[in-house]
């Protein structure tokens, strides 16, 4: 029998029939019927969160997208529609946002200061549950008549979009393919088609407590965690008899250049004999087949497939003789390398886009037996030939969680000589590395990378691997990698729990002095305008500048009156810049003049309140570029240059920020190329 909690009434334990103890995590359940679970054996002190809702979808209208969008635009409690972008500008959160995947939206966070992540959740909770869903926003977020053509944020975003190949491209795969692929995200076509009443009976049907589940991990203080949801949960009326009628908008189909037949080959099958049918062989065999290989996956078909695009010729049986053919002269050893590559790419991209905190939950969960068919887990299927599943539905790839180790080297940036034989030596460094895992049978991701700060460059061989291979790695570069095969290089060699870091000598950084530089571009669409300090400037009154501004009323009004898609800051701490850019932006020079304006407002020192709200999202802005994925390898990367991902925010005051905005403005009115 389910068990209240004392603190929190309105939540019950779920009954032993119905958890999963043994798999870490811990069910719950609010009286509304909203399901919460907890994973127990994180022993992370980053909060992550996710508010998951299922929202099929069946045609290109774009309408889950759309209603993710609108969704974030205020609430009951938060009638404002600037309240997201507020948030993200003062939160100390690493990940605050949504997405729309085909089965599911997503609304998440993660972070390591519990208050940012209680306000967070707490907003998005509310959002989820008694959005506002106004045609006023709708005519700004979504779409809206422009004369003759459109505007507004999605529209702006789709269209951007459209202006991509491999976009373009993986639309015209997805409606000539059978089955079909819905564009779920929508199309610049359909989205005027919609309309806020659609929207809100859509949100009616499927936003609804008893759907939504709640994932967290972490040293969350679950009792404040309750009770700002049960703001949101509590009072929640039934579900009105609204029926939702099928949206049925669809993009029209291109001139097929050729038919797609989809072989009915398991996905990890299908990933194993991809990397094989691109090889120059592979390719010559598929040219005189008269097919042309298409991607494994896209956003559209997640599903791992083989997809080949016919010729006027092509024989399709030849062509399922020949794929048989490959796949039964594939060693098994080469068979699970290239499947399991395939599955840490899959690992690799969800944390660059929504951070490690996430991409662990998100997996830790999929693996569960109680995780619903749009958040399970899918392991590689040994079969070859299995019924091929339809390409509208989810996937979530079996990576576990990743971590990333580095052979680092710092030189001199006018020392070519010393820079060619560092890369010979890494190049060295990363065929050893390969053999090493190709004998282990275990696929790692290694690239290349360098970075520059100052008159230092820092060349690199990063490996992103599963956490538990990370140890043996690492003594296997201890041990095997020496500093005598660079004997000719005079500097200092370091093992470290990172990897390896070598520091050629006088390659020490010798930082800028002066004043503030400033460069500014507008391109068709976009406004580019990059800030590089004096190193005598604080790091923190940077990264609260950045995030002051991004606060400012006039910089949201950009975004939320639909001129653009998006305007956002980023901050790098080895060249010292602070960079602001906007996307699919109508009048570039429009958001460069609100830009500046903001900076104005700054000159003229602000309230201790507002001081420390900005302070909190600069720690917010330089978590989420340092500690959002990877942040170890941050960490040392900074090392590597004399800095630190430990900015100091208490020497940041409202004399300092304006003196440094008027320095900034400055510069910006008289810019520097450099």
């Amino acid at each position: 029998m389910a068990k209240l909690h004392p603190a929190a009434p309105d939540w019950l334990l779920l009954p032993p029939d119905e958890q999963q103890m043994d798999t870490g995590w811990v069910g719950y359940r609010h009286v509304s019927g909203a399901m919460h679970w907890h994973y127990a054996a994180s022993e992370e002190d980053r909060l992550s969160a996710a508010i998951v809702i299922p929202t099929p979808v069946e045609d290109d209208s774009g309408i889950t997208h759309a209603l993710e969008h609108m969704v974030l635009r205020g609430s009951a409690r938060y009638p404002e529609p600037d309240t997201f972008l507020s948030l993200r500008a003062e939160l100390a959160l690493l990940e605050f946002n949504a997405t729309t995947q085909k089965e599911s939206t997503r609304f998440h966070l993660t972070g390591y200061d519990p208050a940012s992540a209680l306000r967070g959740i707490g907003f998005m909770a509310d959002c989820v549950i008694s959005p506002q869903l106004t045609g006023e926003d709708f005519e700004q977020e979504i779409v809206r008549k422009n004369g003759a053509g459109c505007d507004g944020a999605l529209y702006r975003e789709l269209d951007e979009y459209m202006r991509h190949t491999g976009f373009r491209d993986a639309t015209e795969q997805a409606l000539l393919s059978l089955p079909r692929a819905p564009l779920y995200g929508g199309m610049p076509q359909t989205l005027p088609l919609l309309n806020i009443t659609a929207l809100r009976r859509y949100h009616s049907h499927y936003y609804r407590p008893e759907s939504m589940i709640l994932l967290t991990s972490g040293s969350w203080p679950m009792v404040a965690l309750w009770r700002q949801l049960s703001k949101s949960l509590n009072n929640v009326g039934s579900a009105l008899p609204v029926e939702v009628p099928k949206q049925g908008k669809y993009a029209d189909k291109p001139e097929p250049a050729g038919r797609i037949e989809t072989l009915t080959l398991s996905p990890h099958w299908a990933a194993a004999l991809h990397p094989t049918l691109c090889s120059p062989e592979g390719q010559q065999a598929l040219k005189a087949l008269d097919v042309h290989l298409l991607p494994l996956t896209t956003d559209f078909q997640p599903v791992p497939a083989l997809r080949f695009r016919l010729g006027d010729n092509t024989d399709a049986e030849a062509l399922q003789r020949h794929v048989d053919d490959v796949a039964r002269c594939m060693p098994s050893r080469r068979v699970s390398w290239q499947s399991g590559y395939f599955s840490l790419q899959q690992g690799r991209d969800m944390a660059r886009r929504w951070g490690d905190g996430l991409q662990r939950l998100y997996h830790d969960f999929s693996i569960t037996p109680f995780a619903p068919s749009f958040l399970k887990g899918h392991t590689g299927d040994p079969l070859l030939d299995v019924p091929y599943r339809a390409a509208e539905t989810e996937w979530t790839s079996p990576c576990q969680p990743l971590t990333r180790l580095a052979i680092l080297g710092r030189c001199n940036v006018r020392d070519e000589e010393t820079r060619s034989m560092l890369n010979q030596w890494l190049l060295l460094c990363q065929q050893r590395t390969l053999r090493w895992a190709w004998m282990r049978g275990k696929p790692v991701l290694g690239s290349m990378g360098e970075w520059h700060c100052a008159n230092a460059q820092v060349l690199g061989y990063t490996v992103d691997l599963p956490c538990e291979q990370a140890k043996a790695l690492r003594h296997f570069w201890h041990n095997h990698l020496g500093a005598d095969e660079i004997s000719a290089l005079a500097g200092e060699w370091h093992h470290t729990s990172n990897g390896i870091e070598f520091y050629v000598a006088a390659s020490a950084p010798v930082f800028r002095a002066g004043s503030v530089m400033a460069s500014h571009r507008d391109d068709d669409g976009a406004m580019h305008v990059m800030l590089s300090f004096p190193h005598t400037v604080d790091a923190g009154d940077i990264a609260t500048l950045g995030q002051a501004v991004m606060a400012n009323d006039r910089v949201k009004k950009r975004r939320l009156s639909g001129r653009c898609y998006s305007v956002a800051v980023s901050i790098d701490l080895m060249t010292y810049e602070l960079a602001f850019d906007s996307v699919a932006d109508s009048d570039p020079s429009a958001s460069f003049v609100a830009l500046l304006n903001a900076i104005e407002t700054l000159t003229r020192p602000m309230e201790r309140a507002v001081l420390e709200k900005c302070c909190l999202g600069g720690l917010g802005l330089v978590s989420a570029r340092y500690r959002k994925s990877h942040a170890c390898f941050n960490r040392a990367l900074l090392g590597t240059v004399g800095q630190s991902v430990a900015v100091d925010f208490s020497s940041v005051t409202p004399s300092s920020l304006a003196t440094l905005a008027a320095k900034v403005l400055v510069a910006l009115k008289h810019p520097t190329v450099h």
